[in-house]
């Protein structure tokens, strides 16, 4: 099969490029930017690239064009391609059905910490040597790559709840139909498309509502917006996390001790190069999930200190959003030492750590 991707460049349409070359299909691809480092990737794996959304491009003929969620009704090729009626379909339905289906899905959802949960996730899997797919919202430094096709059923996906494309407004993570999902974190937040946190949540259950009841649902326990999903309505075992009563992360930064509790006490330690109490929480997400396709905790725990590697280990791009307040304020609160009595006035310090103080922390 032939297939024209719409929006290459983005992480997920790259990510689903990458995996169609990998399934044998021809694949051609157009953006409005093409640059490095998606550029990159995507040449060397042998996909043509075309800046811009000439009408010169039907005449590759592709046997469906595949849309990315970038692309919006007034882009020309698009207009052209729906004036002529030629096939086209969403780059996450075309992934369900040409990658995930019949295989295992682990999805990593959340406000935040997708990208380095998945990332976690995949390595652990890979160090028991299970070999699984990916598709990343990242570059997780372990695999050099944003997608992989793998070799066994076992697939990662960070599961993204904005929406799917010009003519499908639901979230992309209906569309992957998971065996094993982490439900992260849920905060308000792509207040392009989304009223507010309720209609976050809907789509949220949307995506509980399609898992088995042979299943698992990794959930943080501390995220009241995720109970109230769960309280819709759930047809799969949930695990909790982030609780006393379950499994959680405690640790130290300073010297980057790791330590899995269970309901009974202790189970393991580890050292890494991770700090904050939300990468502790995506840890412990991680190992759940992991366990669930076979991966013992304590086995998962031994992998999680090859962050330490020459290479940089699973952690991937840093990305810096407003709304990550909740994760990011507390480790600076933690990091920076408190303004001295003596700051010369001109200093920002003081009035850094007034903003800081007035954020919003959960």
């Amino acid at each position: 099969m032939h297939i024209h991707i719409l929006g290459i460049c983005g992480t997920f349409m790259g990510g689903v490029a990458q995996l169609a070359i990998a399934t044998g299909h021809k694949v051609t691809g157009c953006d409005a930017n093409v640059y490095p480092p998606m550029s990159d990737q995507l040449r060397a794996a042998g996909v043509e690239l075309i800046e811009g959304f000439d009408l010169s491009q039907l005449a590759l003929q592709p046997d469906v064009f595949v849309i990315g969620n970038a692309i919006s009704r007034g882009n020309p090729l698009l207009e052209a391609v729906l004036d002529k009626g030629l096939p086209y379909i969403s780059g996450p339905q075309w992934l369900a059905e040409q990658v995930l289906h019949g295989r295992w899905v682990l999805g990593v959802a959340g406000t935040h910490g997708k990208t380095t949960t998945a990332s976690m996730l995949a390595w652990i899997l890979e160090d028991a040597n299970m070999q699984p797919g990916f598709l990343i919202g990242g570059v997780p430094l372990n695999f050099g790559v944003s997608a992989r096709l793998g070799e066994t059923p076992f697939f990662v996906i960070e599961a993204d709840e904005y929406d799917t494309a010009f003519c499908d407004k639901r979230s992309k993570f209906v569309h992957y139909r998971p065996r094993t999902v982490v439900l992260n974190n849920l905060e308000f937040d792509h207040a392009d498309i989304f009223a507010d946190l309720g209609a976050i949540e809907t789509q949220f259950h949307h995506l509980v509502r399609t898992l088995p009841a042979s299943g698992l649902i990794v959930s943080n326990a501390a995220e009241a917006s995720l109970e109230r999903v769960l309280q819709r309505g759930c047809w799969t075992p949930v695990e909790r996390f982030n609780t006393p009563a379950g499994y959680r992360v405690t640790g130290d930064d300073a010297s980057g001790e790791l330590i899995l509790h269970g309901a009974d006490g202790e189970i393991g330690r580890a050292i890494w190069q991770l700090s904050g109490e939300h990468n502790r929480a995506n840890a412990c997400a991680a190992l759940i999930a992991a366990r669930h396709v076979g991966v013992p905790l304590d086995k998962g725990l031994e992998a999680l200190p090859a962050s330490a590697t020459s290479n940089g280990g699973w952690r991937s791009v840093v990305k810096w959003r407003a709304s990550r307040s909740t994760t990011i304020l507390p480790t600076i609160r933690r990091l920076l030492p408190r303004p001295s009595p003596v700051c010369g006035a001109r200093s920002a310090r003081p009035a850094f750590w007034r903003c800081l103080n007035r954020a919003p922390t959960q």
